[in-house]
Parts: structure tokens; sequence; C-alpha cells
């Protein structure tokens, strides 16, 4: 995966000798090669352990050795290297962890409970807190010490959020006798978190406490039962949902209660998205006011998912009438434009629009309407359009939409024959947001009108700027300095997972950049893309504020990594197209993941529809297999080719990419909406917000990709529109 991993300020583990220097390199090679399953590895790293034992090096191969056994079910194997790892002081505490847990397989819950205890005694704050937890109580409790597994899991905060260690405590409760306790703890995970794998056996577990405890078992309340039902609404478990309330209703015999209410209304909701008709929704008769308003909402979005354009906006009607400061009206309204928007009816969507600002001035939906009135305005070329971009600008100096603003201001302003003030409008883009869709727009503008006089705006300087970076190469804090040492440590032996906690922890504890620039290093290692670019998010806030200056190259590598840089530059070539583009598509489509998979079963890297593949694979002459999708380099093959056509057929990158993600047929009628100018009025005006986004992000990331990896070939870039 090259180009994948990037570099690092982080130092090798200290090696005081040449020959010290040699054994680090040696482990290091050796203990990857195992990782990756290379023939003859564990044989070769065997033979360095047994040259080493007297060493930190030889200790570490042990390690490395010790669990490749304990996870091929080896454990008596495994048990040997993992005591030889005992003796590295800097990784005794994973060495003591993973003994304990190969004493466990092998049944020797009293060996492995004293080395649980160890651990606990003597690493506090070690980052397998929870594991260790994990393993300690139910060693505990085999071996009738369930109160030290109570008292072990009561002393840990994270306890109660995690329903892995309620269940160990449960049991634990269980074994010690405290049945109303144990209760209480299955139903919370029962209840609170139903979607997990706990949720199963915690329901067992009460139908048995229920006969144990008889007039002492603690009946869950109406409250539970709610948040365990919503629980499976909000996951559009649409079926169990049902069940859920409807069980809820049981309990409710008030019927005036708001709680049996909205659950009445929950019913319905689930019924129709389970295929059944608005009308189930059209009947619930409720007399408390909040849950008929939220009732009429719910209403015109079934009518509005099942086409029924008229009766939709009879139910936004009513709802505007007799509820016209609910919360549910707000977004009655709001959604009464988006649809026109979507409709591509522009003016109606600016009315809708103007309704929600005249009945909610400061609500949450004023910013998305303020926009979208402003950028019609500059569409219709309406008098006003300057006054309504700068008004917006002024109120919302830094958002989502600033850039915009600034690039449109500029284009008005060179309408209106004042090239001054349009190059005051770029200059602004291009220095407060250079990473942006936009900001590269306003950099061309503010070339072809070439230099000239410039005529600054008050109201520009008010545009705060990006807080200010934490250096990325300070000193190891002292705060972290252990941490650190043992992350090095474990990634010489590609214990690539652990070391990624130690250094979260360590950047938690110290807020130090450089803590999370080798997380994600170890994430990478781990094929974790997404992870390891959220990392840098967090270290790069407001990265697309930066200039490429401002932050070194291995940073913008870990936030724009680019695994599978040899495929991608190949079928690129084999396709005329800039494989940077392809990049920045994929970073958005899938984070580099190749086992993704869409809730519209697109697959793989490149998000490819089976019935797509098949179609490009007769082009391609290639055999086709869904399962196929998955390997990176097929499916590189095939989305290649499917980028590339779209490039050559739409006849633009912003047009290719709205069709990748929209469909090709949207863009066409996009484009048919009106005589655009330019492009990126195009773009500003695809009323679905996640394509518009998707857009400008790809767009966006295929600049930095070219900027952090090179240019590609001018016939490329002449395929991809970059050259012009």
């Amino acid at each position: 995966q090259t180009g994948c991993k990037p570099d690092t300020f982080a130092p090798q583990v200290a090696a005081d000798t040449p020959e010290d220097e040699a054994a680090q390199k040696e482990l290091s090679d050796l203990a990857h090669a195992l990782h990756n399953t290379a023939p003859g590895a564990y044989e070769r790293l065997s033979a360095f352990a047994a040259k080493n034992t007297t060493n930190v090096w030889g200790a570490r191969a042990a390690l490395a050795l010790g669990y490749e056994d304990y996870s091929k079910s080896r454990s008596a194997q495994a048990l040997g290297w993992l005591l030889k790892a005992q003796n590295d002081t800097i990784l005794r505490e994973y060495a003591l962890y993973w003994t304990a847990q190969a004493q466990r397989a092998l049944g020797r819950n009293a060996d492995a409970f004293k080395d649980l205890q160890t651990l606990q005694h003597d690493y506090p704050n070690t980052t397998m807190r929870e594991q260790l937890l994990e393993a300690f109580a139910p060693t505990a409790v085999q071996l009738g010490h369930a109160q030290e597994a109570i008292d072990a899991l009561n002393a840990y905060s994270g306890t109660t959020s995690k329903s892995t260690l309620l269940l160990e405590r449960a049991r634990a409760y269980q074994a010690a006798h405290q049945l109303a306790r144990a209760a209480k703890d299955f139903q919370t995970i029962f209840y609170k978190f139903p979607l997990t794998d706990e949720a199963k056996p915690a329901g067992s577990a009460l139908s048995q406490l229920m006969h144990a405890l008889g007039k002492e078992y603690p009946y869950p309340g109406v409250e539970m039962q709610e948040q365990r039902a919503q629980a499976f609404y909000d996951a559009h478990k649409w079926k169990e949902a049902r069940a859920e309330f409807e069980k809820l209703l049981t309990m409710l015999k008030d019927q005036a209660n708001p709680t049996r209410q909205r659950a009445l209304l929950r019913v319905a909701e689930c019924r129709v998205q389970l295929k059944g008709s608005p009308s189930l929704i059209a009947s619930v008769d409720t007399p408390d006011l909040d849950v008929d308003a939220e009732r009429l909402y719910a209403l015109s979005q079934a009518y509005r998912t099942a086409k029924k354009e008229s009766e939709m906006f009879s139910a936004l009607n009513t709802l505007a009438q007799k509820y016209p400061v609910s919360k549910w009206n707000e977004d009655g309204l709001m959604a009464a434009g988006n649809y026109h928007w979507v409709e591509l009816e522009r003016d109606k969507a600016v009315i809708a629009y103007q309704r929600v600002l005249d009945t909610f001035p400061n609500g949450r939906h004023a910013y998305n309407c303020e926009w979208r009135i402003a950028w019609v305005a500059y569409l219709n070329r309406q008098p006003d359009a300057g006054d309504r971009l700068t008004t917006f600008l002024v109120k919302y100096p830094v958002s989502a939409n600033a850039v915009d603003a600034l690039y449109w201001l500029g284009r008005n302003a060179e309408r209106g024959g004042n090239p001054a003030h349009a190059r005051t409008y770029y200059k602004k883009a291009v220095e407060r947001f250079p990473q942006t869709y936009f900001g590269n727009a306003a950099s061309s503008r503010f070339a072809k009108l070439g230099p000239g006089e410039e005529n600054p705006a008050e109201f520009l300087e008010k545009i705060p700027p990006p807080p200010a970076l934490r250096p990325f190469d300070e000193s190891i804090p002292v705060a972290a300095a252990d941490r650190w040492a043992r992350a090095q440590a474990l990634r010489t032996i590609a214990f690539d997972a652990s070391a990624e906690q130690e250094l979260k922890n360590a950047y938690f504890a110290t807020s130090s950049p450089r803590f999370l620039l080798e997380a994600a290093q170890a994430a990478f290692e781990q094929g974790h893309f997404g992870a390891g670019m959220a990392y840098a998010r967090i270290i790069i806030p407001n990265a697309d504020a930066r200039k490429f200056s401002e932050v070194p190259v291995v940073a913008w590598k870990a936030l724009f990594p680019l695994p599978y840089e040899a495929v991608l530059r190949r079928e690129a070539a084999r396709n005329d197209f800039d494989p940077m583009f392809a990049a920045g598509l994929i970073r958005q489509e899938s984070t580099f993941q190749a086992d993704a998979v869409s809730h519209k079963n697109a697959i793989g890297l490149m998000q490819v529809l089976p019935k797509t593949g098949k179609l490009l694979s007769r082009q391609l002459k290639v055999r086709f297999a869904k399962n196929k999708l998955f390997e990176p380099e097929y499916n590189i093959e095939i989305g290649m080719r499917y980028i590339a056509n779209l490039v050559r057929e739409t006849g633009a990158p912003e047009y290719a990419a709205a069709a990748y993600n929209a469909g090709e047929d949207r863009i066409a009628a996009w484009k048919a909406e009106r005589n655009y100018e330019e492009i990126p009025e195009l773009v500003e005006s695809i009323p679905f917000t996640e394509t518009r986004e998707y857009v400008q992000i790809v767009l966006r990331n295929a600049e930095l990709y070219r900027m952090i990896y090179g240019q590609p070939s001018a016939a490329a870039q002449v395929a991809t529109g970059h050259a012009r």
C-alpha cells in the first residue's frame, strides 16, 4: 500500500549502541514479517529470540511470538514465550496480560488470576483497563471471588457506559447472590443498550431473575421501556421499534398521557415505514398539542415519500394554521422550501424560506434559508444580490458558505465592472479559505484578473483568522514520556492497535499533536484509514483555512493518505486520467476502506454498484464477480474506468463527480435548469446538499493530493479539466 503511511516525527526506541540499533531494526523487520504472515517469519523470529535471551530485543521478540501462538490457539507454546517477555520493563504489562489470557485458555484460572491481580496493582493507568476488567471479572467469578470482581468494576468510572463491563458486573452480582443488583445491571443493558450483543443474554438473564426474585424483582418503568423502543426507532429498525412501542402502550393506561400519545404515533410511523399507508398516521387522534403537531409533520413527510404532493402541502398548511409557533411548524416550513428546492422551483423555495425567517427569525434553519435566498438573488441577477451576500457574510463570517459568499461577491463585482472590489474578495477567499473548492476558484479568477488596484472592504476585516496550531515537533511532555516509549516499543513489534491506544491516551493527557500524528500512522498500519484521518482532523482544526505551507507535509499526508498508490497510478495511466482526482474521490467515498458497503449496496474503495461493475467488466473484458469488488485492484480498475468515462461524457470533473454521487440523469436535469454562466454556478445550485458538498470536497481533495504527492501528466490534467 505504497504511500499510505505518512512520514512521522517519531524517533525509534532509543538504541544505545550500533549493536542495539541493528538488533532493533532486525526485530522490527522480523516482527512485521510475522504480522504479515510471510513464509518462515515465525522460525526466523524464534531464532532471533534465542540469540537475544539476555536483552530487551529478545523479550520483545518473545512477546510477538507469544501473541502469535496465542492467536493461533497454541496457548501452551505461547505461555513459554510470554513468561520470557515479562523481562521487558517497558512492555511488562502487555506480557502480563497475554500471559494471563494464555493461562485462562489452558484452564489455569488461579495462575491467570494472580497475573491479572498483579497487572491491576502495578499498572493502574494501563490503556488495557477495560480489556483487563473483561478478563479479570469472569476469572474472579469462576474462582469464587465475585466480590473482588464487583469491587474492580465499581472502581472504574466507565463501567456504567460499557455494555460488556455491565454484563460482567451483572454476572458477578448474580454469583455473589445480589440478585436485585444483578437485575438492575441486566436491565440497563437490555433497555439502554438494546442494539448491543450483550442485550440478548441480558434479556435471558432477566427472565430467570424475574422467576427467582418473585415479588422482589425490580420491574422496569415506563421510561426504560420508552428508551428501548426509541433506540430501535432511531436505528430505523421499524419492526422491533413497533413491537417495543406496543409493549409501552400496555404499560400506559391513562389515555391522555403524552407518552402514550407519542407511542401511538410511533407505532403508526413504524407501520408506515413497513409499507403501510400514510392514513395510519392521519388516523392517530391525540389531544396532546405537541404530539398532534409532530403527527402533522410526520404525515406530511409520509405523503412526500409516497409522492403525494397535494396531500403533503395540505398537511403542512394545517400544521402552520393550528400550531404556528411549534418547532414542528418550523421544520414543516423548511421542508416545504426544501421540496421546492429539490424540484428546482427556486422562486417558490425562496417564498417558503422567507416564511421560515419571518416566523422563526432566529431559528435553527435561519442560516440555510438566508444563504439560499441570497444565492437565488445572485442567480436571478437581482440588484440586491450583492447586499444580500454581504449581509450573509457579516452575519456568518466563518460559516461553511463564507468562502462561497466571497467568491460570488467577487463575480458580482466583476459583472458590475468593479475589478478592484473583485480582487479584494478573491484575495480574502484565497487567504482565509485556501483549501476549499471556492478558494481554488477564487485563486483562478484572481489570476485571470491579473495585478491591479484593490479596494478593501472594512467588513472583511471582521472575518477572524483560524486558531493557531500547536507545533507538531515540540518535545515529548514528561507527563506522557512513558506512554510514548511504550508506543514506540509496541510499534517495533507490529502491535499497532495497542500503540494507537497508548498514543491516544498520551494526547488526551497533554494535547500534544505529535501523539495523534503518530496514532494516525499506527492506524494506517492496521488499514484503518478513516480513524487515522480522524486523528489528523483533531490536530489540524479548520484544515480548509490552512495555507499549505502552514502545516508540515507529514501532517498533510496523515490527513490525505494515499494507499494503493501504485495501483491508482497504473489504472489512471491506462485511462489517461488524473490519479489524484481518483484518490480524492476514494477518500470521500470510502475513506480507503476496501470492505466498505453503502446502504445502497455500493461496494469497496470506489463504491461501485454491482450492476455498474458488471457493465464495465464487459468493456474491460475481465471476469465479473460481485465479491471481487472488495479486492482493491479490481475495484480501482472498474471504478477508474467509470469515473474517466463520466468526465469524458459530461465534459467537466464537477459534472462527473455529481453524476458519480447522484446519477447521470440527475446531473443532466440540473444542467438543463438554466443556462449557467460558469461551472461553479451549477455546483452551488445542486439541490442535494450531500451531492453539492460531495462535488466540492472531491475537487478540493484532488487539488490537495496534487500538492502533496505531485502533479499528474499534462494529458491527465486536460482529461480532468485541471489544466483549464
